[in-house]
């Protein structure tokens, strides 16, 4: 019975950590994160004021090309990964054009470049000669953008970073589009509670005393974490 009640404890604590070490990934979360070679799309995001554009492809034949402007003045740039002849960028002190072509055995490019003295930073950027918006991934969290030629303003990134978490993309459609069907995700979570607790009453449960106040307590928290889900979905996230 001792060592029954010293698993419990382990795997309780083990899951404990882990939710512990989930939350503080998506609430740290600061950088950009993507694997060369699978990710497929532009990655762009702004540190220590460089601003870094990136691109991958899923290990085939695809030309990145585009446009980045600003109302300030460009006063350096770096590439990376960059293929002399293939790639080719030109860049002026108001703007910088660049073409470049990924194949089965180059994963990514790109390049960084710094600003001053802006308020915007206006972007056209196509994959094989077409827009594709999901494509174009902004910032640690990785935000699309609404416009086929959109702007970012001088402190978007550093605005999207003080966001809480549920704020920003992707947690904020997921939560958007739970809260669109609330009947259908609060029916869903319910029965998914109620699974939980009838294998925790004939697992857990069944071996302790006072057997009604457990169930009890457990359906009580059911429909608190209900309520709590409820009002994170209908007043926090917008």
């Amino acid at each position: 019975m001792l060592r029954g009640k010293k698993d419990f404890k382990l795997k309780i604590t083990i899951i404990c950590f882990l939710v512990g070490l989930v939350l503080l990934l998506i609430t740290g979360c600061s950088g950009i994160s993507y694997i060369p070679g699978a990710s497929f799309g532009y990655f762009i995001w702004e540190e220590d004021g460089s601003v870094s554009v990136e691109w991958s492809a899923e290990r085939k034949e695809v030309t990145f090309e585009g446009t980045i402007s600003t109302d300030g003045e460009i006063i350096s740039y770096r590439l990376k990964e960059w293929e002399e002849g293939s790639d080719v960028i030109k860049a002026g002190k108001e703007k910088i054009s660049f073409s470049a072509t990924l194949g089965s055995e180059d994963y990514s490019d790109g390049f960084s470049f710094t600003p001053e003295d802006y308020t915007y930073l206006e972007f056209d950027l196509r994959i094989d000669g077409e827009y594709n918006l999901s494509r174009i991934n902004l910032g640690g969290f990785l935000e699309n953008p609404e416009d086929n030629v959109f702007r970012v303003e001088k402190d978007y990134f550093s605005e999207v970073e003080m966001k809480p978490w549920y704020q920003k993309r992707p947690f904020s459609e997921f939560f958007h589009k739970l809260f669109s069907n609330k009947y259908f995700t609060f029916l869903y979570l319910f029965l998914l509670g109620v699974i939980i607790i009838e294998i925790l009453r004939v697992t857990v449960i069944a071996r302790r005393k006072r057997k009604l106040m457990w169930i009890a307590v457990s359906y009580a928290a059911l429909f608190l974490i209900e309520a709590c889900i409820y009002f994170i979905l209908r007043f926090l996230v917008r």
